[in-house]
């Protein structure tokens, strides 16, 4: 048989394996969170921070949202980021703080950030977007149920909003493929990063987080260097109840959807090594899962029936796993486009990525 062959059933074989394998945790944590009674007797205090650049819009939408929370102790910290217009929502919860452009020169969202986090007067910092806004009023409680006096962090989900384009199908299923990945990998004892519209920290843990030079040069990496430097696989939680979604406005552009990627991608260079190996693994066989078959369909190999038989295989495999994802998690809706946007997930990752690491992008907003 075909060298290539060889190596086109073992891409497949991993692939499978590996998505089987972050699925079957998170199906198990659901399965045990929804047995196990939440516990009402401790009701810590949290800080809600939202960092705000030019999202007077979203804000006079989503504000009055989180601020209609079911919870007893709550603040709001709205961050406004050198934006040109004035924010005039008021509110005895909220505190608005404002950054002048001058004073931001040269630093990104972390920095506006931070200033939120000294501000923060509770015992919880729940952190979020302008552009987000929480599925029910129970958001802040069912975040706030997961902390314990172990677990310190609580990673949430955060999908987009679901529109009828081809951009939003591609953004759903990038979404779906993140949140199996992050909440996953955090299941089985290894967590890596999180979405920052959408995650819960313990404010002492939180403000001992120094942001070095490094990490302050690039406009992305609040979410996901944070979870690099304080999660461990004993300090952090997974919150997958719907009622702790927030739902995040998607792009609506292909150019802003990519300027978005290479903000997001990155960071990952700043990953620890074993975290980027694991995700380049992934990138890397699903890679050559579709350039072997490609070779073997259109050579003039002995293989053809064999390959196209086992990709079948790996196509059905694949499909199963993202209906599955749709099923347990609410994510990923048009799975029955599973193939198509497997492989366009495979191009935009591969090739974004390289671009954000020589090219960096410099600002958040």
């Amino acid at each position: 048989m075909n060298f290539l062959l060889y190596l086109f059933i073992a891409c497949c074989i991993y692939q499978i394996a590996y998505q089987l394998v972050l699925l079957t945790a998170i199906v198990r944590h659901k399965n045990n969170s929804a047995s196990q009674p939440v516990n009402n007797s401790i009701i810590p205090s949290v800080s809600v921070i939202i960092c705000a650049k030019n999202e007077t819009e979203n804000l006079q939408k989503n504000l009055p949202v989180i601020l209609n929370q079911h919870y007893p102790d709550f603040e709001v910290i709205l961050v406004d980021d050198g934006s040109d217009e004035q924010i005039t929502i008021t509110d005895e919860r909220l505190t608005i703080i404002t950054l002048s452009k001058e004073e931001k020169i040269g630093l990104g969202k972390k920095y506006a950030l931070q200033k939120g986090i000294e501000a923060a007067k509770k015992e919880l910092i729940l952190l979020t977007d302008a552009d987000c806004w929480p599925v029910s009023e129970n958001w802040i409680s069912e975040m706030a149920n997961c902390i314990t006096e172990e677990k310190k962090i609580v990673l949430g989900i955060s999908p987009y909003k679901t529109e009828s384009s081809f951009l939003n199908g591609l953004i759903e299923y990038e979404t779906a493929q993140t949140a199996l990945q992050y909440l996953g990998f955090a299941l089985v004892g290894n967590p890596y990063m999180s979405v920052g519209r959408n995650v819960l920290y313990n404010a002492v843990l939180l403000k001992s987080k120094k942001w070095s030079a490094e990490e302050l040069s690039i406009a992305s990496g609040d979410d996901d260097l944070a979870i690099q430097s304080l999660a461990t696989k004993d300090n952090t939680a997974v919150c997958l109840s719907k009622e702790s979604f927030t739902i995040s406005e998607p792009k609506k552009t292909w150019k802003d959807w990519i300027q978005q990627k290479l903000r997001h991608y990155e960071s990952g260079s700043l990953y620890k090594l074993s975290h980027r190996m694991q995700l380049g693994a992934y990138l890397f066989t699903k890679l050559l899962t579709y350039a072997c078959l490609f070779y073997l369909l259109f050579s003039d190999s002995n293989e053809k029936n064999i390959s196209a038989g086992i990709f079948f295989f790996y196509f059905i495999s694949i499909t199963l796993l993202n209906l599955s994802l749709d099923y347990f998690l609410h994510l990923n809706k048009r799975w029955y486009f599973s193939l198509l946007n497997d492989i366009l997930y495979c191009i935009f990752t591969v090739t974004l990525g390289m671009w954000s690491q020589l090219k960096p992008v410099k600002k958040w907003k």
